[in-house]
């Protein structure tokens, strides 16, 4: 590669810029499909396994007060949380497929559509498992508040995204719909960065795991629920209309976050998911 690919009169060159910052996404993408797969398949094998056998008492080995005894209306909100969220998972990673939405538009369409529904179900099942459920879920008021602002952001990017593809903006029902992706992968963010904290660490430090809360976890229920979003809106702005050195910086940030993130995906998966299964 020629330095004028690189460089060009002592700044980063536009084209190599741009290259840049298209493979970092698609790096951190192929990071994203992999984890989310890998739990997606944990969710199959584990919770849809016993809402089969209709043993969801098993869920309360790995989620507090997953099942309780006489709570009908909380324990078909868990039930329907659980299930939708392997159809959410794998729903969103076809939405971000370029060729399902160039060669299969009618597929991308309806995918599409039940993503959104699920979203908007998966947040008020999960809304009212907190809200019902305050005292026994696991985490302080902090984590519980969080979490229903997550919802709300949620149900706020499903509008946003479905309304602008009734009126066919697609460029910004694309921006709507990458923001939604985010929003809802919080709660897998959430697993994996507590898992590459507990990694590098090699034991709970900043929380108590009794308990569930700490210092510690406050940053992290604010960093994969806020600032994946204000990322994203860097990306977005770097990619449209950045310069060069903009570009270059922000795909040395997103490729740097792909590693971090697939450190937790291994930790997650060796230490909490496939052991489970």
């Amino acid at each position: 590669m020629t330095s004028r690919t690189k460089v060009a009169a002592g700044f980063v060159s536009p084209v190599f810029a741009r290259k840049a910052i298209e493979n970092s996404a698609k790096f951190w993408f192929m990071t994203v499909l992999g984890g989310q797969l890998i739990f997606s398949y944990y969710i199959i094998a584990f919770y849809y396994k016993a809402v089969a056998l209709w043993d969801i008492e098993r869920f309360n080995k790995v989620m507090p007060a997953g099942y309780i005894e006489g709570d009908v209306g909380g324990n078909i909100s868990v039930v329907a949380h659980v299930i939708f969220a392997a159809i959410i998972t794998v729903g969103g990673l076809l939405q971000l497929i370029p060729m399902i939405r160039s060669k299969l538009p009618a597929l991308h369409r309806w995918n599409g559509r039940l993503y959104i529904l699920t979203a908007m179900i998966m947040s008020l099942s999960g809304a009212y498992m907190i809200l019902t459920r305050y005292d026994k879920v696991a985490g302080d008021f902090f984590g519980q508040v969080t979490l229903m602002l997550n919802g709300v952001i949620i149900v706020t990017c499903a509008v946003m995204a479905f309304k602008y593809a009734r009126v066919k903006k697609f460029a910004k029902h694309r921006e709507w719909a990458l923001r939604l992706f985010v929003a809802v992968s919080g709660v897998w963010m959430f697993r994996v960065g507590l898992m590459a904290w507990l990694m590098i660490h090699g034991r709970p430090v900043g929380f108590d795991p009794a308990t569930f809360s700490g210092p510690f976890l406050t940053v992290l229920f604010t960093a994969v629920y806020v600032l994946p979003l204000f990322f994203l809106e860097i990306y977005l702005r770097a990619q449209a209309r950045g310069t060069a050195a903009q570009k270059l910086f922000t795909a040395t940030g997103i490729f740097a976050l792909s590693l971090l993130m697939a450190a937790g995906i291994f930790s997650a998966t060796m230490g909490m998911w496939l052991p489970r299964i």
